[in-house]
């Protein structure tokens, strides 16, 4: 019976040394796999932020290329600094909007200039009433 318990410890011991020796073989290529798989996660983004880079390229020298042609300058003039050409007539028309965004700015801006107490807010809307009276004459 010896020879066949010492064939087992054997066994065993080889089975050791070959686990042994695959788990570092597998813990010297885990880093350098890792350090790979980074790398190509790198390069993907890099690929990405090139393709990116190279469509705003293109649409950069597509607009350089209207800004060549006189007749979209003055069409763009026109839009964006209101300039007329020299016999026409320009129009500016007021958004009622505006207007009345500006009047509730105004009563906003004499609400808060009426401060203080009662009696306080009552001497300001007679001297303010007061300004506004005398402008009228």
């Amino acid at each position: 019976m010896q020879p066949s318990h010492r064939r087992k410890a054997t066994l065993t011991a080889r089975a050791a040394v070959l686990a042994v020796a695959l788990a570092s073989v597998a813990l010297a290529l885990a880093l350098p796999f890792k350090v790979w798989v980074a790398q190509r996660g790198q390069i993907s983004d890099l690929q990405a932020q090139t393709k990116a880079a190279q469509q705003r390229i293109a649409a950069l020298r597509a607009e350089e290329q209207q800004w060549q042609d006189p007749d979209y300058v003055r069409q763009q003039a026109r839009e964006r600094l209101h300039y007329v050409m020299p016999g026409e007539t320009a129009y500016v028309v007021l958004d009622d909007r505006s207007a009345k965004r500006a009047r509730a700015h105004h009563h906003a801006q004499a609400a808060t200039e009426l401060t203080g107490p009662w009696y306080s807010r009552l001497w300001q809307s007679v001297q303010a009433a007061g300004k506004s009276g005398s402008e009228r004459s």
